[in-house]
């Protein structure tokens, strides 16, 4: 209790001090004759010296000035996304790395195969595109999802539906069902514009936590290639930042300090030197995003082949090209597609088409993406060391369900490319080609023939397959008594027997 009575007291002799009561003086008696001393002011700096108070530079204030005022302008324009997906059904599934197959969940830190039945959540942001309540947003975002919520800056919510995907540049656009009259659009810049070394905000719900903002630099711009490798495939070009990016930040707004949207963040790339975030250029999204809310899809032009960079084949493969200094190496050839109504040939090299120079894969993506569907191209190629020439009209791209579902989907499966770093997951060799099963229909004819998650389908009909569109290609050819697959699973390499005419 005496303790306590003293803390008390020196609690309730603090505010006195305060209101101006004179403090007793060194030398003044307290009752009882003892000498009375008063209690040190209560003091929140240390003693002795005190770290001096910084002007900071003018500079140094202006870019800080312009780091939130552009944050604060785009502000209204951002909101974050929330979304309910369904376990997916193998009827339903997309070639798509985002997708919820069980086997995937495993991978890509979204639960364990054969989890109890129950909707998956996930988040994301967008960019309030006009006043009508259109958002856009990465496709992966909201793929699947059977549920859309959208939060505004200022904490309303709204639910919403898509519009439409494009799975050929990972871009979505969808709609508030109840738009308030009050929304800001934001504004878009002009991508091409932008310099390396210039600063760039990241705005989005990482994590998800509401609106934050990062700053950062561009990085790094340029062509998609073998190096960089983006959401989507028909990306063509990318942005790259330093400005931190987690997930939540997919389809949140790359802003200049003028507050312009330059870029929608698609990609995070963690490799040794780092995490870098990468951005679809808003020129690119733009022009998506009109073709969504006109048609609900994007239509593109395609030759029909699957090509690969020379470079990297192996030295076996190079030393059978006899008279091929340049050019790309066709891998396949969609059956009834339009090269291959022309005649082009798996093992082809095509060295020009129109007369420009084909030195990589992403240069006949970019030629032919940018040409009319219908228009006719002459694609000059090297064929067993002699050089031809051929003409190739090109059709319309046709979609992923259409190009890699539907095959696999009527055998009960679906499939994913193999990359090298789902591979190193797998504990598989990383150079390792293939399509992985990544889910199997119960009482399906793959399901019967013995196939299992996590398989990977190497070769079909003793062609190599590298890709899941092309697994999928293949297995979807009539041939009579069913396609020759070999497979590597848990066990080992093994043939089956699958599809028929």
């Amino acid at each position: 209790m005496r303790i306590a009575a003293v803390i008390l007291l020196t609690i309730a002799a603090a505010p006195a001090c305060h209101r101006g009561a004179p403090a007793p003086k060194p030398d003044e008696a307290a009752p009882g004759g003892a000498a009375a001393s008063a209690p040190p002011a209560p003091s929140l700096t240390p003693g002795g010296t005190v770290t001096p108070r910084m002007e900071a530079p003018s500079e140094a204030r202006v870019l800080s000035s312009a780091f939130s005022a552009a944050a604060r302008a785009l502000r209204p324009s951002v909101v974050r996304i929330d979304v309910e997906i369904e376990h997916p059904h193998v009827a339903d599934h997309e070639d798509d790395d985002d997708d919820m197959a069980p086997f995937f969940r495993h991978f890509f830190g979204q639960g364990m195969p054969n989890q109890p039945p129950g909707p998956q959540r996930g988040t994301g942001s967008g960019v309030v595109m006009d006043s009508r309540g259109d958002i856009v947003t990465n496709r992966h975002v909201v793929s699947g999802a059977s549920k859309v919520k959208v939060t505004l800056n200022d904490g309303r919510e709204f639910t919403a539906k898509t519009l439409g995907t494009d799975a050929e540049t990972d871009v979505a656009v969808i709609r508030l069902e109840k738009p308030p009259n009050d929304l800001v659009a934001a504004r878009l810049g002009d991508s091409e514009k932008l310099d390396v070394g210039e600063w760039v905000l990241a705005v989005g719900s990482p994590l998800g936590l509401d609106q934050t903002v990062t700053a950062g630099i561009v990085s790094g711009m340029g062509k998609v290639g073998r190096h960089v490798q983006m959401s989507g495939g028909r990306v063509r070009q990318y942005i790259q930042t330093d400005a931190k990016i987690n997930p939540g930040n997919s389809g949140g707004p790359l802003v200049n300090l003028s507050a312009e949207v330059v870029g929608i963040n698609t990609l995070i790339n963690t490799g040794p030197g780092g995490a870098y975030g990468f951005a679809i250029p808003i020129n690119q999204v733009r022009m998506v995003a009109g073709s969504l809310l006109k048609e609900g899809r994007v239509r593109y032009a395609y030759l029909g082949v699957l090509v690969g960079d020379i470079e990297q084949l192996d030295p076996n493969k190079k030393a059978q090209l006899p008279g091929v200094d340049h050019g790309v190496f066709v891998s396949q050839v969609t059956p009834g597609g339009p090269a291959g109504k022309a005649g082009m040939r798996a093992g082809d090299v095509i060295t020009e088409i129109d007369g420009r120079k084909m030195e990589a894969a992403g240069d006949v993506i970019d030629y032919v993406s940018a040409r009319a569907i219908g228009s006719r191209v002459a694609v000059s190629l090297v064929r067993d060391g002699k050089p031809q020439k051929i003409a190739v009209e090109l059709g319309e791209l046709p979609s992923v369900d259409a190009r890699a579902g539907a095959p696999a989907q009527k055998l009960g499966l679906a499939l994913q490319t193999l990359t090298p770093e789902l591979a190193q997951s797998m504990g598989i060799e990383r150079g390792t080609r293939g399509a992985v099963v990544a889910e199997v229909a119960p009482g399906g004819v793959a399901a019967a023939a013995g196939v299992h998650e996590g398989d990977v389908i190497l070769e079909i009909d003793r062609q190599r397959i590298t890709t899941a569109e092309g697994a999928a290609t293949a297995l979807g050819a009539p041939r009579t008594g069913g396609h020759l697959v070999r497979i590597r699973g848990a066990t080992g390499t093994r043939f089956i027997t699958l599809g028929s005419d």
